[in-house]
């Protein structure tokens, strides 16, 4: 269904001229939906393109888009307690473990005793970190949420309880639990929350027959790690062909994947160099995410794959920054990187919109400044990392709406329109949510635009305006 469109009444002339042929182009997956990214025609009355002056002109305006509608498709939740794994029967089938031991280092959660609610997670014995309420507690998050102007969260698992190293059987069954609580979760409160899966990608069969029980319980994608450490320090990367019966059942349940690092395993691989100074999350997570785009985009994954919508936590790692060096190696040593690629090119890949998508969370408009450059705005959803606080928290998006005390506004280079889709309407059609979730976001959407009177030039590029003046 269109999305309504309002336009902006004639009381600011830059706005005003063109607004009647706000359409974008039909090529774009989304043109019809707020947020495409598609440039608008526009044309002042004058017949030339609207100048920095118009910016200017609305200064004092001072818009925040705290009414829009938000969808947080980056958050992690977990339960309050675990099964004891380590205790199961034999029953279970720890078949082709290659390596898993029988003792291996179960995580577990423990309540904290001073009455705060607070679960301390402990990874076979050793203590990892300290959670608070709202990182197992639905009541708790829907609380913060309201709070922060958050409509709906996309719950996904908290990483450490991938577990690809452990024994199949009984990290199946983990899977299984943690999907059954999410789900519960999302059947509870439908329009509040959305579900993920995990999957135990250290045998593939397993994980494929996860993916399928987990599209029949509502859960609309799956969370994966930028890679799979296996049992005796291997590592299969996400090029993997054995990989591919997976990615397969990925495109035949039209499920989403949302890929986020493991930084913890920098940390477990060298504790000297990844530990100190958080390292291992600040440096090791974004790093981790760069390679595992750099080997899907150079292999051909999405070449034997077409119908694949990979999201990439924390806006796809250090990938952006180093697209540049990248596309140079790719083509001045194609004998080491272009050989599997078939031709095409990693700019191409990010450009294109076709399979890859990233979240919002870069912590400086500068980058998402330069980000927005090589990826269309369409393929960009709101991510937060809550509840964590490496995150943008307590206030998903707010960047986005423009309420960061301080920051630089986005007007420079992100239309109304852009941010909207940003904040809900992309990940509508990442995760195929449907016409619920689709018709608030669009009523939404034309409120704000009614109240605030935002025409459709507002915050486009001036390298944009240029070249949409009408000839």
């Amino acid at each position: 269904m269109a999305p309504t469109m309002i336009t902006k009444p004639s009381s600011c002339e830059c706005c005003s001229a063109g607004s009647s042929s706000h359409s974008a182009s039909s090529s774009s997956p989304s043109s019809s939906l707020p947020g495409s990214g598609v440039a608008t025609p526009l044309t002042s009355t004058s017949g030339s393109p609207p100048t920095q002056s118009h910016a200017a002109h609305h200064a004092h305006r001072q818009i925040t888009g705290e009414s829009l509608y938000r969808i947080d498709l980056h958050t992690h939740i977990m339960p309050s307690s675990l099964p004891d794994l380590s205790s199961i029967a034999s029953e279970i089938n720890d078949k082709d473990d290659d390596g898993a031991t029988a003792d291996y280092p179960w995580p577990d959660f423990r309540p904290c005793t001073d009455g705060s609610g607070d679960i301390d997670m402990f990874v076979g014995g050793s203590h990892f970190r300290r959670v608070q309420p709202n990182c197992y507690d639905p009541k708790a998050r829907t609380a913060e949420m309201d709070a922060a102007g958050v409509d709906v969260q996309v719950l996904s698992t908290v990483p450490l309880l991938f577990c690809y190293d452990a024994p199949v059987g009984r990290a199946t069954a983990l899977a299984r639990s943690l999907n059954d609580h999410i789900a519960a979760i999302v059947r509870a409160e439908p329009d509040r929350f959305v579900g993920l899966a995990t999957v135990p990608l250290q045998n593939v069969d397993e994980a494929v027959a996860e993916l399928r029980r987990a599209r029949e319980v509502g859960l609309v994608g799956v969370q994966i790690g930028t890679s799979v450490p296996l049992a005796g320090g291997r590592e299969m990367d996400l090029d993997d062909e054995r990989l591919g019966p997976f990615w397969a059942a990925c495109e035949e349940l039209d499920m989403a994947v949302f890929v986020h690092p493991l930084g913890y395993s920098w940390k477990k691989e060298n504790e000297a160099r990844w530990g100190k100074f958080w390292g291992s999350w600040l440096v090791g997570m974004p790093c981790e995410t760069a390679l595992a785009m750099h080997n899907l985009t150079s292999s051909g994954v999405f070449l034997r794959h077409p119908s694949l919508r990979l999201c990439f936590a924390h806006a796809g790692g250090a990938f952006p920054a180093l697209l540049g060096r990248i596309q140079h190696g790719f083509d001045c040593r194609p004998d080491l990187v272009a050989h599997s690629a078939q031709g095409i090119t990693p700019t191409a890949h990010l450009a294109s919109g076709q399979n890859i998508w990233i979240d919002s969370l870069v912590h400086d408009p500068d980058l998402l400044d330069y980000v927005l450059r090589k990826i269309p705005s369409a393929n960009m959803v709101l991510g937060s990392d809550y509840p964590f606080p490496l995150g943008e928290v307590p206030t998903a998006g707010e960047m986005l709406i423009g309420a960061a005390k301080g920051a630089r506004g986005l007007d420079g280079f992100m239309t109304w329109e852009q941010r909207a889709g940003v904040l809900a309407g992309n990940a509508i059609r990442l995760l195929g949510l449907g016409t619920a979730f689709q018709e608030r976001y669009e009523q939404r959407f034309a409120e704000f635009q009614k109240r605030t009177q935002v025409g459709s030039c507002e915050g486009v590029r001036e390298r944009e305006r240029e070249r949409c003046v009408a000839p």
